[in-house]
């Protein structure tokens, strides 16, 4: 059942992946069926790591660390979430504004860096090759989507964006031109 996850996870951000790309260029933003995919992208890799995983109280130095880092990734995924002040914008429904204030100031994309964070954090507590699989299959699917958005934003929002663009990180110090 793992390896079958795990190679469904391929599939499954590729298809996610080519869908936003296109709805993006199309329409805009996601449909709820684009939305609904680049859920399944997000998830079926951490269904993966669940069903990996037995939970257990931490018991050794690394495992604490884990659970500290899983901890500070969704707290920084819920503040990049909470900046946009827009559940559809949140959801990839809407343009919106650009968001360019709390985590966004140190980075483009705080809420991608804290999911990653956080499901490294689970892998630390529970160290299996399934779940080094699964985080590798999230944080390059992760990648790949915000090159896509990056794309988007830029048509969105123009030289605002660009300036953003040139002078913020894409991942919270790494990434910049």
């Amino acid at each position: 059942m793992k390896l079958f996850l795990l190679v469904l996870c391929v599939p499954v951000a590729a298809v996610a992946l080519y869908n936003a790309r296109l709805e993006y260029r199309k329409h805009g933003k996601l449909t709820l069926f684009g939305l609904l995919l680049v859920c399944l992208m997000l998830f079926v890799p951490n269904v993966l790591i669940d069903y990996a995983t037995a939970y257990k109280a931490p018991a050794t130095p690394v495992e604490y660390f884990g659970v500290a880092l899983a901890i500070v990734g969704l707290a920084l995924c819920f503040a990049g979430v909470f900046a946009f002040r827009s559940l559809s914008k949140v959801l990839c429904l809407d343009a919106g504004t650009l968001a360019q204030s709390g985590p966004y100031r140190w980075g483009r994309n705080p809420q991608y860096v804290g999911w990653v964070l956080f499901l490294f954090g689970f892998c630390l507590t529970d160290w299996s090759w399934w779940c080094l699989g699964a985080l590798a299959v999230v944080a390059s699917g992760l990648h790949l989507l915000v090159l896509i958005e990056e794309e988007h934003l830029h048509r969105v929002f123009g030289e605002r964006y660009d300036r953003f663009y040139r002078e913020t990180p894409r991942y919270l110090g790494w990434g910049k031109r």
